[in-house]
């Protein structure tokens, strides 16, 4: 009979060891998981500032901020493309108002002048023959 009790306080003391390793496993492998969540949940909702530690910003004020850098660069885009389209303006012959039509005047007065005074620049300006 004592054979008996001794047995079974050895079936129970294996069985409770046994138990105690699985939960502790179970807790060491939880407890990674759980702070690589605490981890991300600090990352996603920032931190406030602690003493030698600066602040981090969260998720949404991450986002505000490249939200209002985006509304700054379609402002500055818009701004290029104004003055784009106002040089492409005065590159284009139009109405006579453009740079480009001011050109093409002068182009074509300096060969009228050429032609009357027989001038040829194609040969570096000297007479025609």
């Amino acid at each position: 009979m004592n054979n008996w009790l001794i047995a079974e306080n050895i079936i129970a003391i294996a069985a409770l060891l046994t138990a105690a390793t699985v939960i502790t496993i179970a807790t060491i492998k939880t407890s990674k998981f759980i702070k690589k969540v605490v981890h991300f949940f600090d990352d996603f909702l920032g931190e406030e500032q602690r003493p030698g530690v600066p602040p981090r910003p969260g998720f949404s004020q991450r986002m505000s901020r490249i939200e209002k850098s985006l509304e700054t660069g379609a402002e500055r885009f818009s701004t290029i493309e104004n003055k784009i389209d106002r040089i492409d303006y005065e590159l284009r012959p139009n109405s006579g108002l453009s740079l480009r039509d001011a050109v093409n005047r002068i182009e074509e007065r300096l060969q009228y002048v050429e032609r009357r005074n027989g001038v040829d620049r194609r040969s570096g300006g000297q007479g025609v023959e």
